[in-house]
């Protein structure tokens, strides 16, 4: 899949069009931010990549670093589900030979919808654009799929697609949001198609872990995940040191160790693999989270906590094993 980044100059009120961006045909472009890249978001996309093959058309996604609810001020928004690496990494899974990042800045929030389209969509060659049923765009979010066919001349066949609704719920970033901050990653995962994760590296901790008998690799991730429910899970990992694969079950704890630790620290991930041993500092590390276990507490003593650990990590084998 080819990449292409997509700046807006204020100061020429023009956006820089990499070259080789317009294809032979015109694009078939899926639009949106698609954070998590969901079911509703896989429905939208695969229906461009329907219509380009069908059309002899280019099937391609136009999305936006960083989410624009980010720029105009929005804190909830300053977390992911799915970091853009990844969200590329599903496109192309989806069919897509083309994305196109726009970098949404402070000066892109103030693009018109007209000028969207006009100096955006039609010089990129756009003859079918696919959108969700709440698409807005443009400067206060003034346009539609509605203004985007006008503005057009026709030029472009605009394609809606309707909301996914698992059960009475529709699908949406927002319900995966309010699912993880609940602890039921096993309904997210449902809506996702897939179980959420977080990738990081592995840190220097205080080792406490090993102290206690359950040795734990300390994640440091350089993209702001959405953090779940303080908590511990049964997750499911794989990654690479020194380039040789990790592939483990184990036992993941978020949350601000209240047993150990004084009040108001930042939350940490801290993961326990089943029968593994080895240095993993420095390695990367995609822990997916598989199975809600319990809620973080603060426990008596260390005994206890040690205890509690136990039966997690027995609890957790059971669960990975049924799957």
């Amino acid at each position: 899949m080819e990449r292409y980044e997509i700046s807006y100059s204020q100061a020429e009120q023009s956006f820089a069009i990499p070259a080789g961006a317009n294809k032979p045909g015109g694009l078939a472009l899926a639009i949106g931010f698609f954070d998590g890249v969901h079911l509703g978001h896989a429905e939208v996309i695969r229906t461009a990549v329907k219509l380009a093959r069908a059309r002899g058309q280019t099937p391609a996604v136009l999305t936006f670093d960083p989410h624009p609810r980010v720029v105009l001020g929005h804190d909830q928004y300053h977390t992911v589900l799915t970091p853009l690496p990844d969200k590329l990494a599903l496109f192309e899974r989806l069919g897509v030979e083309a994305a196109f990042v726009v970098s949404f800045d402070t000066a892109f929030s103030q693009v018109t919808a007209d000028r969207f389209v006009e100096r955006l969509l039609l010089p990129l060659g756009v003859a079918t654009a696919v959108v969700g049923f709440d698409f807005k765009f443009g400067h206060r979010g003034q346009g539609n799929a509605d203004l985007l066919r006008r503005k057009s001349g026709g030029a472009i066949d605009v394609q809606v697609v309707q909301p996914v609704f698992r059960g009475d719920a529709k699908v949406s970033s927002t319900r995966i949001r309010e699912l993880l901050a609940q602890g039921r990653c096993d309904e997210a995962a449902e809506l996702l198609n897939r179980p959420f994760e977080i990738r990081g590296k592995v840190i220097h901790g205080k080792a406490l872990g090993r102290q206690l008998g359950f040795p734990t690799a300390n994640l440091e991730s350089d993209w702001a995940y959405v953090i779940p429910l303080h908590g511990v899970y049964a997750v499911k990992v794989t990654g690479f040191k020194d380039g040789k694969p990790v592939t483990a079950d184990g036992v993941i704890n978020v949350g601000v160790r209240p047993t150990v630790d004084a009040p108001g620290g930042e939350p940490k991930l801290e993961v326990h693999l089943f029968d593994f041993s080895g240095d993993l500092y420095g390695g990367t590390l995609t822990v997916q989270f598989r199975h809600f276990l319990r809620p973080e507490m603060k426990f008596g003593s260390l005994d206890e906590l040690i205890a509690q650990i136990g039966r997690d990590a027995q609890r957790a084998r059971e669960l990975l094993a049924s799957e």
